[in-house]
Parts: C-alpha cells; structure tokens; sequence
C-alpha cells in the first residue's frame, strides 16, 4: 500500500511539475536554475553528472512528500492522499490502495 501511494504521488509530482516543463521536444522552459551550468555543477568539473542534474528536482520532490505528509510520520496515508487529491480538484481516488 505505501509502494502504492508513494508510486501515485511521486507520478503525479513529476508529471505536474517536471513534465509540465519540458516542451517542444528536448528544451526545457521550467527554472532559471538550468541556464547557469555551473550553479549546477557541484563537483565544478564542467560536466554534469545525473545526480547534478537531476539534484533539483529531487529537492522538489522531497519537499512536496514533506508538504503531503502532514502528520510528520514518513509515510502518505491514503486519508492525506485524499486531502491532496481534494485540494487539486481531483476528487477523492476510488481505487484499491492494497493492489499494486
């Protein structure tokens, strides 16, 4: 159940966020953060590795998981889940949270 809800949370983050970002192919129009190669270079040996490039966004992610986890406890219960999905117009989810 928690594989189910942190998968169906992590997919609505990235494709809301990151996704949402990404247009016209392989340009990316989302944060002024990608036009400063070096302000993303940590290690400063002009190249990016994954983790650099990809270091952002995960800083994003974990903040939205901290935001949806509002009792602190390290896991997305499906009643927070459900305030999320309320919140952002979708409507509480009808699934079975225990397939998957």
């Amino acid at each position: 159940m928690k594989i189910l809800i942190l998968t169906m949370a992590t997919a609505f983050l990235l494709s809301a966020g990151f996704f949402s970002s990404l247009t016209a192919g392989h340009h990316y129009h989302g944060c002024g953060y990608m036009t400063d190669m070096s302000k993303i270079d940590t290690n400063k040996d002009g190249m990016l590795t994954f983790d650099e490039f990809s270091a952002t966004e995960t800083e994003r992610l974990k903040s939205a998981y901290r935001m949806l986890d509002t009792n602190k406890d390290e896991v997305i219960s499906k009643e927070e889940w459900n305030v999320f999905l309320k919140v952002h117009g979708f409507g509480e989810y009808k699934g079975d949270y225990n397939k998957g």
